[in-house]
């Protein structure tokens, strides 16, 4: 029983280390900036309406979510089509500058995905987040994207992406 009680301290002496916390010391972690994106606001409608493409003007607001935030290197601006992430398409490249605002037109999206708006279409917009050399994507193939999994920021003023349809 003596010799138990000694292989039992051992083992617990031994497996216990200086980074044993919540967030070990051995792992990097990189602080990336929530960015949030939202409807412009001022009468900007998320509806396109399919029999008056031409009078649609979607507004948006690419802004960090927390203003004294660092923000990222650059973001760049993607559009995802009908919630597909292999119809990701880049809206706007390399914007360094936040908040940054955008007008977006039907045209703009039927000359982007190289075909004209159906009725139930939607169109996601988004932005890429770089941090050093790593991209965050806004709608990676696999898995959840840079915005997902953010809990208790709706409620308050955070949009992970903005989604206009065609009705």
């Amino acid at each position: 029983m003596k010799r138990l009680i000694i292989l039992v301290f051992i083992v617990t002496f031994l497996s216990c280390s200086k980074d044993d916390g919540a967030i070990p010391d051995r792992v990097n972690i990189e602080d990336v900036p929530v960015i949030t994106t939202n409807l412009e606001s001022g009468g900007t409608t998320a509806t396109i309406a399919f029999n008056n493409q031409g009078a649609f003007e979607g507004k948006i607001k690419v802004a960090l979510y927390f203003t004294d935030a660092i923000a990222p290197a650059k973001v760049d601006i993607v559009v995802r089509k009908n919630g597909v992430a292999s119809s990701v398409k880049l809206y706007k490249a390399d914007v360094s500058s936040l908040p940054a605002n955008y007008s977006i037109k039907a045209a703009d999206l039927a000359t982007l995905f190289e075909k004209p708006l159906a009725v139930n279409d939607t169109y996601d917009f988004a932005p890429d987040i770089y941090v050093g050399n790593k991209k965050y994507d806004a709608f990676p193939l696999t898995g959840a994207g840079n915005g997902s999994g953010v809990q208790g920021m709706s409620a308050v003023g955070f949009g992970e992406y903005v989604r206009f349809t065609v009705k």
